[in-house]
């Protein structure tokens, strides 16, 4: 891993470079990148660059250090002579845009990154990350210092950062299976919110937003005129998104799923070539893709490769892939990423265009055509749900046929949002007394699992429910989740990854689609799939979603080694002397994984395993970071 960082040593400067050279060092996984540091009184900024796009610069009146992926045309710059043109480009780029606006630039910044400016004679220090926090920045301060840096890990190495583990983070985790910014897994440490400025002096630190998702729908749509619309400005996007690189070091994911294949029919619209194309299979037919994958191959004419990823690929990447995540990190679609970045790297490509964004902007998950269902019931008369059809439904013997599946239904429907929306979540639909030591849960202090959700869904821009409910997954499924896992696992096999379908132009004109059109009676992403339907395979537009999964909890009964490493972790003394969890709550989660054919319970498993395999990397072994 590489990022960028920042020292402001309010007591003791002596001290301020063997702070920045630590967290300088923390950022660095790999021996072999390049560090650079620049310092101006009590403030030090920092980069460990693995990419070109990880850069510092400086001028008499600034320090700039991003890791920044600009897509819309450059200032005209004025770098002064003997500069590394060819590598300061973005990082002076942003230098320009500052000294003409001010901070008012990051509106108008059309990219992936995150930026730390300080202003020499203002005394300023400012830190922001990209509307979706693509590029995560996270920060300490006492009174003695403030630490910002691309990961957590990088602010341990400074020696200035307790670690002290907040127990609404170890909730939100086995909720969600990640934590929920702004709160990190350890106490005092910030994740700096998407679109959200950090603005330090002297004498503050206060945090301002610069942009958010906006919606407000169209005046009058015309279905047709939005859907030419669209299909233009994603067109746009992804020839922005691959212009100033070599076409052969530029590739694709390709899942086989709508947007996957969307931004690969859009790559070949540029006639540069066979777009490279990358697929993870598996053996279990049930968690397999491959068949769409090879149908958009023939449809684009594309250069594809394939790998299938075993259970011993899993086992053998676990102990990075923990240490590549600077908090616990549960999602076990990570493995998958991991191998087809991987597999991108061995075929000479430098840069991954990435489908994640299309179902949050355009209504594309099935729990939004679920939730449509819920509001329907709660349409009917009161009279006639609470007087007659529940207790018709209560009267019937079946619990596991259609009168069960109703009732299971119903009582969902009933529950009040985002309750709703999340109801399946563990701790949401287990008591949370069951699953937690009972000191742990005094220490949570009656909090909510869903205060951060209710805060999003209830006090956001959005005003429509299914656009409240895009929201929340824009910030929490996509940016706490989704984007942070193909970030760092691309990043660790050697490649960046790119986002099309977060254009800022293209993620605002998402806003204004009218609810009715993005999921559209029990249609999910319909205009999206009218602006692309004579792009498409058909087959793939009417494939049901599958998601990105792995067969993880299958593989904890059939594979000798992780069946041995899930048990030997989770049953032994040394987790349950960490007090988080009841022993019988996880004996009894083993017993019903073994009985039950579903991965229900073993996904499940996956999540508190590799919560403790954290916890044995960064809390309890001094974090080791590259040699100097």
């Amino acid at each position: 891993m590489s990022g960028i960082c920042a020292v402001w040593r309010k007591q003791d400067p002596a001290r301020l470079t063997s702070t920045i050279t630590s967290v300088c060092a923390g950022l660095s996984l790999d021996a072999s990148e390049r560090r650079q540091t620049a310092e101006d009184g009590q403030v030090a900024l920092g980069v460990s660059a693995r990419f070109s796009n990880q850069q510092i610069y400086q001028t008499p009146e600034l320090l700039v250090v991003c890791d920044a992926e600009l897509y819309d045309q450059a200032e005209s710059l004025d770098i002064p002579t003997g500069a590394d043109r060819g590598h300061t480009r973005s990082a002076a780029d942003i230098a320009s845009r500052y000294q003409r606006s001010g901070a008012a630039f990051l509106k108008k910044l059309r990219g992936e990154f995150s930026v730390i400016i300080w202003d020499r004679r203002q005394q300023l220090l400012y830190a922001a990350t990209d509307g979706f926090g693509t590029h995560s920045l996270v920060y300490y301060e006492n009174s003695e210092v403030l630490l910002i840096a691309s990961r957590i890990d990088a602010l341990l190495a400074s020696g200035e950062v307790p670690k002290s583990i907040d127990p609404r983070a170890i909730a939100n985790y086995l909720n969600y299976t990640v934590n929920i910014a702004p709160n990190t897994i350890f106490l005092n440490v910030k994740r700096l919110l998407p679109g959200v400025c950090l603005v330090a002096s002297g004498s503050q630190t206060r945090t301002e937003r610069y942009w958010d998702m906006p919606y407000e729908s169209a005046a009058r749509p015309d279905e047709e005129t939005l859907a030419r619309k669209l299909e233009s400005l994603v067109q746009e996007s992804v020839e922005a998104h691959c212009r100033n690189n070599d076409f052969s070091s530029v590739g694709a994911y390709l899942s086989g799923g709508t947007d996957s294949s969307t931004v690969v029919g859009m790559m070949s619209r540029l006639q540069r070539g066979p777009v490279k194309t990358f697929s993870i299979g598996f053996d279990d037919q049930r968690f397999n893709e491959l068949e769409y994958a090879h149908i958009a191959v023939k449809k684009f004419q594309a250069n594809h490769h394939e790998y299938l990823v075993t259970a011993e690929d899993c086992v053998e990447c676990l102990p990075r892939m923990i240490r590549s995540f600077d908090e616990p990190f549960g999602n076990s679609s990570a493995i998958p990423t991991y191998f087809c970045a991987r597999l991108a790297a061995q075929h000479g490509v430098h840069f991954l265009l990435a489908g994640d964004g299309g179902d949050e902007l355009f209504g594309g998950n099935e729990r939004y055509r679920i939730d449509k269902i819920f509001e329907a019931y709660q349409k009917f008369p009161r009279l006639l749900r609470k007087g007659v059809i529940e207790p018709l439904l209560a009267g019937m013997p079946d619990r596991n046929g259609l009168a069960g599946k109703a009732r299971r239904y119903i009582r969902r429907s009933n529950f009040p949002q985002p309750y709703r929306f999340f109801s399946y979540n563990p701790l949401l639909e287990n008591s949370p007394a069951e699953i937690f030591d009972p000191g742990f849960m005094e220490s949570l202090a009656g909090y909510s699992v869903l205060e951060v959700p209710s805060k999003y869904y209830w006090e956001g821009p959005a005003k429509e429910h299914l656009n409240r409910l895009l929201y929340v997954d824009v910030k929490m499924t996509l940016g706490d989740n989704d984007l942070i896992k193909v970030t760092k696992m691309s990043e660790m096999a050697g490649v960046q990854s790119r986002f099309p379908f977060l254009d800022r132009a293209v993620a605002e004109f998402s806003g204004a689609i009218p609810t009715h059109l993005k999921v559209k009676g029990l249609e999910k992403r319909y205009l999206f799939k009218r602006a692309f339907g004579q792009l498409l395979p058909v087959e793939i537009l009417k494939k049901t979603k599958h998601g990105f999964g792995i067969p993880v909890a299958h593989w904890m009964k059939s594979d000798k080694r992780l069946r041995e490493l899930t048990f030997d972790t989770l049953r032994s003394d040394r987790t349950y002397k960490r007090g988080l969890f009841r022993r019988d709550y996880m004996d009894d989660l083993f017993r019903k994984h073994e009985e039950d054919e579903t991965a229900f319970y073993g996904d499940e498993i996956w999540t508190f395993l590799t919560l403790e395999l954290w916890f044995r990397q960064f809390v309890d072994e001094p974090l080791k970071v590259a040699a100097l």
